[in-house]
């Protein structure tokens, strides 16, 4: 039996509040809640319930337990579930043809702190292109640009090296082909694209195909730098 004691600013369904309490996904909520399995004020709970403050949630059955896991995921793999990690989602995505850095974790609170772009989250990619790079790309990339798929913020910062044939380039938005689809508006082909970082996490070290579950130590530096109380 797991009991929470609510606090929230304003009434807010019962999936939604586990699911941001990091104890399970809305969907495993939803079924949990299906089966009878939660109660708010020792009453049975429902679907489409409420909670508000002062209320008090127990469950009779609770997932598996936190994990949080880096990930280096190599070029060719789509990315999805990963062996040993069970429960466990990517905290965003990177496309078939990219390679780099994931975090999983079956914690939800890390998934929003992550990838919710009004967080400011960096992600840092290491891009080789086929043509040459000139200044404009950085004038053009730290103002925003919109492409025929989506409008995208500026880039946090973009750094040209290598004879112009490499980018540096820290995002905190995250939108879906971001990168490519911003540097293809600017006649940009990229010939690989490589995620090395997501906060002060980095893919240095990690073998790549094989999960790293974070240690104590990182567990805790990944819950402060997202803003959650263990």
């Amino acid at each position: 039996m797991k009991i929470l004691k609510v606090k929230v600013d304003t009434p807010t369904r019962l999936n939604k509040y586990l699911s941001e309490q990091g104890v399970i996904s809305r969907r495993a909520a939803d079924k949990l809640i299906t089966d009878g399995l939660v109660n708010i004020n020792n009453k049975t709970a429902i679907l489409g319930d409420k909670v508000k403050t002062g209320d008090e949630v127990s469950l009779k059955k609770v997932e598996t337990p936190l994990l949080y896991a880096l990930y280096y995921k190599p070029r060719g793999e789509i990315t999805g579930r990963v062996e040993g990690l069970p429960g466990c989602e990517p905290v965003g995505r990177l496309d078939k043809e990219s390679e780099g850095l994931l975090l999983y974790t079956n914690d939800y609170r890390v998934v929003d702190a992550v990838l919710n772009p009004k967080n400011g989250r960096e992600k840092e990619y290491e891009v080789k292109i086929r043509e040459k790079a000139t200044p404009r790309v950085i004038t053009i990339l730290k103002r925003g640009i919109k492409t025929q798929e989506a409008e995208y913020a500026p880039v946090k910062s973009i750094q040209i090296y290598g004879e112009g044939y490499n980018l540096r380039i820290i995002i905190t938005e995250g939108k879906k082909h971001e990168i490519r689809r911003m540097l293809n508006a600017l006649n940009l082909t990229v010939l690989s694209l490589k995620r090395v970082r997501i906060m002060s996490f980095v893919s240095h070290g990690l073998k790549s195909g094989v999960a790293h579950i974070l240690t104590d130590r990182q567990k805790e530096t990944l819950l402060k730098e997202c803003g959650i109380e263990n």
